[in-house]
């Protein structure tokens, strides 16, 4: 599978793909084992990844536009695909994701769901918010705020 890091604002990213669909996202610091960076393949889909992610990180545009190959159970992939129909700038709780999708006591699933999402700030399991607070956020922590942020601030200004 290709994979290449992306430096982004929030950390370097190493993105897989396969078949011009990411596959999965990951901070460099928690990838294992840890590779060199000249270790990592690609192809030409990264410059188009890159060219995307840029202008997500820029506040140009939303980061949903690039097309991923989705792993997981129907449920998961029900819960992933109502987290890119979140607004930019927006949040939802993990209750109100429960009942966009038919199941508004299936919280805790939904919680489940965001934290094995594979795709982190393209599927953007960062809107997900607790009914009181932000929540950690599987990956970084701090990258939940920032994100939250930096959508927040751009949405204003009509992305």
């Amino acid at each position: 599978m290709p994979e290449f890091v992306y430096e982004s604002p929030i950390g370097p990213l190493i993105i897989s793909f396969y078949g011009r669909r990411v596959i999965a996202l990951k901070w460099k610091s928690l990838a294992m084992p840890e590779k060199k960076v000249e270790e990592y393949l690609a192809d030409s889909y990264t410059d188009e990844i890159a060219s995307k992610l840029d202008s997500y990180f820029s506040g140009k545009t939303d980061a949903t536009g690039i097309k991923v190959k989705m792993h997981g159970t129907a449920f998961q992939k029900k819960v992933w695909k109502s987290m890119i129909e979140i607004p930019l700038g927006e949040t939802r709780t993990y209750s109100d994701v429960a009942s966009t999708i038919g199941k508004p006591r299936a919280h805790r699933a939904v919680g489940n769901a965001c934290a094995r999402n594979r795709i982190p700030v393209i599927i953007p399991c960062h809107r997900v918010v607790g009914k009181d607070n932000i929540l950690g956020w599987s990956g970084n922590p701090r990258a939940k705020e920032w994100l939250l942020e930096h959508e927040k601030k751009n949405s204003v200004i009509g992305i």
